[in-house]
């Protein structure tokens, strides 16, 4: 068995905490995002922050599902997504920008789009391996 298999190298550990372009998402064909891993370091210190502000808000209580799938969500907003390719709003491509991300994921019609992210995100902490991999044959 390749060590590679088991553990991270430190090339993946950079593809984690700075992201990769994902694309083949199941769902959205011709879509592309660039994430880093829900595992990276600012990804992590996101959610522990978010979710600390809200349990001072519940003043101590345990935070409900709701507050948990807020916390993730603006996470995925603000620190794991950092660009998209191959969005269009009536044929034509819509450019990133961190508000529109913003906008889409913490909305509650934007479940489908925050799934998506959430989905890539967590194929880069599962392949970053492969992703790296994969950049060093390009």
């Amino acid at each position: 068995m390749e060590i590679n298999d088991i553990i991270l190298s430190d090339e993946a550990l950079n593809v984690i905490d700075n992201g990769t372009w994902v694309d083949e998402i199941e769902g959205a064909p011709g879509l592309a995002l660039l994430v880093s891993g829900l595992s990276a370091k600012d990804a992590q210190k996101s959610i522990e922050d978010k979710q600390a502000k809200a349990r001072m808000k519940n003043r101590g209580k345990a935070l409900t599902t709701e507050q948990l799938a807020r916390c993730t969500r603006e996470t995925l907003a603000e620190v794991v997504l950092k660009g998209w390719r191959g969005l269009n709003d009536g044929g034509k491509p819509v450019e990133y920008s961190p508000e529109l991300a913003f906008k889409w994921i913490t909305s509650r019609n934007g479940e489908r789009f925050a799934n998506l992210v959430l989905q890539a995100a967590q194929r880069v902490d599962a392949q970053a391996n492969d992703f790296v991999g994969e950049a060093s044959k390009n």
